[in-house]
């Protein structure tokens, strides 16, 4: 068995080939899947790919998704993992576990100080190095919903020739204190906006005289209603509210859950991000009639590579503990990680 990284377009085939036992699931091929981090994701390098191959071929695979997250004022490169598989085959041979040795080390070599995974696989994880970082999501529940009152606001479509500008401008401003989030580039704000959806998406934006308010957006993953990004601007928490209520809105023939091989009523429960820090949306919801249950997502996995890097970059003492640092500057019920940045 040979370790390696892809050698150029002409494995790309192969990789997605490999990748196609993998059931993905939500109405997608394996190879369908994955071919949107090839083509689509900036940050896509052959250098990133770590495959194990023998005489018959790619048997396994492990990408490597460079990021920059958000902690207080810095930018900490990160490398995410993803797209890990190995052929059913070739299982319970140390495949994976090889791959995911290379792909630490070549993180390292880069300069990138945390590793960032999600996955059911947590005891597998932990064993090789990374550590649950249980984020809070919450579950929304739409009940009787409550007639809104009158607004002066304008609730529509999200128009990229008209609104990409302003909402990028709006996530910065609202990501500001959202240790774990994902710092997007141009490039990076193109890449979410063709990949986060699975395979459809649905985009509200809220208008007020020609400026945006609020924006969310909401796709089917996993079977599951999730609201994968949203923002306002300071005190309009009401108009954000109305957009996530109208996405919730039940469906006679809901697209994205029949795009996604979704059965019965997908809007009912939506998955989303945490409101325990914005005491404003959660009462606007609430007087809209959607109840949210907190919960600890333990999906998330975190892994520090260079401690003494991140603790200079984070102005703490350099003989800092790797755990220690984590849960003081990015504890779990504080990370932040939106699900349109998943890989």
């Amino acid at each position: 068995m040979e370790l390696r990284t892809l050698r150029g377009v002409a494995e790309h085939e192969a990789l997605l080939q490999l990748l196609d036992g993998w059931d993905v699931g939500d109405g997608w091929r394996g190879r369908d899947f994955f071919r949107r981090y090839v083509e689509l994701d900036p940050t896509y390098a052959d250098e990133n790919v770590w495959v194990a191959a023998d005489a018959d071929g790619l048997i396994g695979c492990v990408q490597i998704f460079p990021r920059r997250l958000r902690l207080g004022e810095a930018a900490v490169p990160t490398g995410g993992i993803g797209s890990v598989f190995s052929h059913p085959e070739h299982r319970r041979r140390g495949v994976g576990e090889a791959l995911l040795a290379r792909a630490v080390g070549a993180m390292r070599e880069r300069g990138m100080e945390l590793s960032l995974l999600f996955t059911t696989r947590t005891p597998w994880y932990t064993r090789l190095g990374w550590r649950v970082w249980p984020c809070r999501r919450r579950i929304l529940e739409r009940g009787d919903s409550r007639p809104s009152a009158a607004s002066d606001f304008e609730v529509a479509a999200f128009d990229p020739a008209r609104d990409v500008a302003a909402v990028q401008a709006l996530h910065e401003r609202y990501d500001t204190d959202r240790e774990g989030s994902v710092i997007r580039d141009d490039a990076l704000w193109r890449a979410s906006l063709r990949v986060a959806g699975n395979p459809g998406e649905e985009f509200l934006v809220a208008h007020r005289g020609g400026g945006l308010l609020a924006y969310a957006r909401a796709v089917v993953l996993y079977g599951l209603f999730t609201l994968t990004e949203y923002a306002c601007a300071p005190g309009a928490e009401a108009a954000l509210a109305e957009l996530l209520v109208r996405l919730l809105a039940p469906r006679e023939d809901d697209p994205l859950a029949r795009d996604a091989g979704v059965t019965g009523d997908a809007r009912l429960r939506a998955l989303g991000d945490s409101a325990a820090r914005d005491a404003a949306l959660r009462s606007a919801l609430e007087s809209r009639g959607v109840k949210a249950q907190e919960f600890d997502d333990p999906r998330t996995m975190l892994r520090c590579l260079d401690a003494q890097a991140l603790a200079r970059r984070l102005d703490e003492p350099p003989a800092a503990r790797a755990a220690g640092l984590l849960a003081r500057r990015l504890p779990p019920q504080r990370f932040a990680f939106w699900a349109a940045d998943r890989f």
